[in-house]
């Protein structure tokens, strides 16, 4: 492609990101000039559609969980290799006076010859479930924690679902078998369970937005048509130190506490976007204000807005591309085998 070609197609699709920007805008600020309207939850909610939230200093434990992945394919094989780190920080009145940590030694290694991208990408999702799961339920057997936060939502992805006969299933129903363990063994210790989803790609929020709430509203016709992802229209309609409106995330399979499980957007720092937060519930009502004054006030970043018990964990867990070299050599060296060649797209010298 010609560099004048190239320019031209960056410049329309440019021109389009800039339309959307527009109506992206103007959707923002029509949403926050209507933020004071109430939104239920049947019953179990009393909230705005935007809401103030109290900036917590606690004098409390808060454990966070996190996992770092690698994935290689070679020649004749996949390797998965995943780990993952639980941190508890002891807080007093705002401020860490005491942490332990919760390591995996030794990561988790495993090959599998996968027949698809695909499907490496959801047996890797559901190793690395595993792992983070398993290690939640170690650090709320062992620290009893007030909170606990996870990297992500509160039950495995759709994407990993798998059908009943394929081998995976296995798999898949071991995760989940986890997930309800780590939720009774919570409600065992009286620890708070709480997901934190910072790349939502979700649009439940504006799907509800849209469909429920401004075919009321009289001044709907300032709303774009535009459906965005949730994050991206409360990236300027939230003001740091406000959250939405508590909801029910739908669709949940296979896992005994589906019901149970709601969410709201926070934004905690004033350059960062919105976090999704999960959290197990009851009375969402009132734990929603208590997980959201939590939320804000151990997010001590002014441009990354995640709690700093999750920064800790994340650092901790993450794996080095240089690892995954490491193992190849090793494999090589001790099996001699074509298996463990690089792909012919990684050594082409142009």
């Amino acid at each position: 492609m010609e560099l004048s070609t190239l320019k031209s197609a960056i410049g329309k699709i440019a021109s389009r990101v800039g339309a959307m920007e527009n109506q992206r805008r103007r959707t923002s600020n029509a949403l926050r000039s209507v933020g004071k309207l109430k939104f239920k939850v049947g019953n179990l909610t009393d909230d705005s559609i935007i809401n103030k939230v109290k900036k917590a200093r606690p004098t409390c434990s808060v454990a966070g969980v996190d996992g770092g992945l690698l994935t290689r394919s070679f020649h004749g094989i996949d390797v998965v290799v995943t780990r993952a780190v639980g941190v508890v920080f002891d807080y007093k009145e705002g401020k860490v006076v005491g942490s332990k940590v919760f390591p995996q030694k030794v990561p988790f290694i495993s090959e599998l010859s996968s027949s698809s991208d695909g499907e490496l990408i959801t047996v890797a999702s559901l190793y690395r479930m595993r792992e983070e799961v398993s290690r939640a339920v170690e650090v709320v057997e062992k620290a009893s924690p007030d909170f606990i936060m996870m990297d992500g939502p509160l039950y495995p992805h759709p994407s990993t679902r798998v059908a009943k006969g394929s081998g995976l299933k296995k798999l898949y129903m071991e995760v989940v078998g986890l997930y309800n363990l780590l939720a009774s063994s919570c409600a065992e210790r009286g620890t708070g369970l709480v997901g934190i989803v910072e790349d939502s790609r979700s649009g439940y929020f504006a799907s509800v937005l849209f469909n429920k709430i401004v075919p009321n509203l009289p001044n709907s016709k300032e709303f774009s048509g535009v459906v965005f992802r949730d994050t991206a229209l409360l990236f300027d309609a939230l003001n740091p130190g406000e959250r939405t409106f508590t909801f029910k995330i739908p669709n949940i399979q296979d896992l005994n506490y589906k019901d149970r499980v709601f969410a709201f957007y926070i934004k905690t720092a004033k350059y960062d976007r919105p976090l999704r937060v999960e959290f197990l519930s009851g009375n969402p009502g009132e734990d929603a204000k208590t997980v959201a004054s939590l939320t804000y006030g151990i997010a001590a970043f002014p441009r990354y807005g995640l709690p700093s018990v999750l920064v800790e964990a994340d650092a901790r867990a993450k794996l080095k591309q240089h690892y995954m070299h490491y193992i190849q050599r090793m494999l090589f060296s001790h099996s001699r085998s074509p298996l463990v060649m690089s792909l012919r797209r990684e050594n082409r010298q142009i």
